[in-house]
């Protein structure tokens, strides 16, 4: 643990240093099991990039506070649909240099549109609908790093401390397969995909902290070298041009 610690520090030098080299923001999505720890992981990033006085925003669950109560109805999705679909409009039209973490955003709700039409909330027909808003030209812009933690439903049970309407095992169970079925999908949408089993984490929280952050803050290092570079070639290319 302690070599991912100093691999966290040097990677948060790194990015400081080099945030402002490039153009817009660089997004991170945490998808997943229910209880996983993103939250968790949500809050000690936000933190760590504060204290570094690294340019950071974060958007938090959406389910948190949307207003329409009955998870077992279409608006339900709907409303969170289009809540990160505005979310995500102002966020990528800010083009000031930061780090924007989602804990959960729209690439989480894909398989929980096949949870609603596999549980008859959402029809086939408006399934199809909400899914083509991901092959829109806004969306395909998106290019989040993306970590899918999944947890199995009996311990995802256990951290909630009790089985409830969403979390108990027939549905972790369904929606486990589903974020399995669309990893593919999830992954054309995002920068670098990443699926981490955490059960193996359960009572070692320092570990399970320390070693995702450090993962994660290597793949913002690695992302800032790739679009520097892209932002070199295409500043030289505008030079050559205006010569």
């Amino acid at each position: 643990m302690e070599k991912q610690i100093e691999t966290i520090k040097q990677n948060l030098e790194k990015i400081k240093s080099e945030l402002n080299k490039i153009e817009g923001p660089i997004f991170i999505e945490l998808i997943g099991t229910p209880k996983s720890g993103k939250t968790t992981l949500t809050n000690h990033i936000k933190n760590l990039f504060e204290k570094a006085n690294i340019p950071f925003q974060t958007r938090r669950e959406t389910a948190e506070y949307n207003p329409i109560q009955n998870k077992k109805i279409e608006e339900y999705e709907i409303w969170m649909i289009m809540e990160l679909l505005k979310n995500l409009s102002e966020d990528m039209s800010n083009t000031n240099q930061r780090i924007v973490l989602y804990d959960r955003g729209m690439l989480d709700r894909i398989p929980w549109i096949d949870v609603g039409m596999a549980k008859s909330v959402i029809s086939e027909k408006d399934a199809s609908i909400l899914k083509s808003f991901y092959n829109t030209n806004f969306l395909q812009k998106y290019k989040p790093i993306t970590y899918n933690l999944i947890t199995s439903p009996e311990l995802s049970v256990e951290r909630k401390g009790k089985p409830g309407r969403l979390v108990n095992v027939p549905n972790i169970e369904l929606l486990n397969g589903f974020l399995q079925k669309e990893s593919e999908f999830i992954a054309s949408f995002s920068q670098k995909y990443t699926i981490l089993q955490t059960d193996s984490y359960q009572g070692k929280l320092k570990e399970f902290i320390a070693h995702i952050v450090a993962s994660i803050t290597t793949d913002i290092v690695e992302t800032i070298k790739v679009r520097k570079n892209e932002k070199e070639i295409k500043d030289s290319a505008e030079s050559e041009i205006e010569k």
